[in-house]
């Protein structure tokens, strides 16, 4: 259980230490607005852009750290769902590798229509990142809280386990929908409603982290 207490702490100092770099990143961009411009523009351009890039990086440590509190986590790997749940961190977490390796080279289709093969397949490769971290992340909320709930005793952790599951649909519903689409209460800015999924994301990979160390903590006291 070493291994998995150390996963834990790990995730936890990462989770809040992702969100810490990626305002910094957006300090100082006095040309970008974070309503209207998304995360990517910001790593490419802002002037603090490598603390962006070091955000995602803190991302997909702590996505990959909840992977493996998962299948260390005796009650819940009984199921097949557990280790389905641990790969799809681990997907997510190679989505956000794919985004700092591959930067936005545009950001909407007219403006990619004006660029060279090379600017055309990096953000290709780069919209292929974010698509693999948001459903694989959506997934692996998903997949953790219905987990959670069949395997929690209390009614408080299977509040937890809700949130954890309801958390990936309303993320994904918000990052991908329209100014038309259920998300319209956010206005058509794209990078508030791509914010405030993540902030579901985030808020999702905190209860699952509160739901994981409980069983952590109690083998400890063991």
């Amino acid at each position: 259980m070493a291994t998995m207490r150390a996963a834990i702490i790990s995730a936890w100092i990462v989770l809040f230490a992702a969100p810490l770099a990626l305002f910094i990143g957006h300090l100082g961009a006095d040309d970008l607005s974070w309503i209207k411009n998304g995360i990517s523009t910001y790593a490419a351009t802002a002037p603090h852009a490598n603390w962006i890039s070091a955000g995602m990086l803190l991302a997909g440590l702590s996505i990959a750290c909840l992977g493996v509190g998962i299948s260390l986590n005796t009650r819940w790997r009984i199921t097949i769902l557990s280790p389905i749940a641990s790969m799809c961190c681990g997907a997510a977490a190679a989505g956000l590798l794919m985004l700092c390796r591959f930067k936005e080279t545009a950001n909407n289709f007219e403006a990619l229509k004006r660029m060279e093969f090379a600017a055309v397949r990096q953000q290709t490769f780069h919209d292929a990142g974010l698509l693999i971290f948001v459903s694989s992340a959506v997934l692996a909320l998903m997949l953790s809280g219905l987990i959670a709930m069949a395997r929690s005793a209390s009614w408080g952790s299977r509040l937890l386990a809700a949130v954890v599951f309801v958390s990936g649909p309303i993320a994904c519903a918000i990052v991908i929908s329209s100014a038309q689409g259920p998300a319209a209460f956010l206005g058509a800015a794209p990078g508030l409603k791509q914010r405030a999924g993540f902030f579901c994301l985030w808020v999702g990979a905190l209860c699952l982290m509160a739901l994981l160390t409980k069983p952590a903590r109690q083998s400890a006291n063991r």
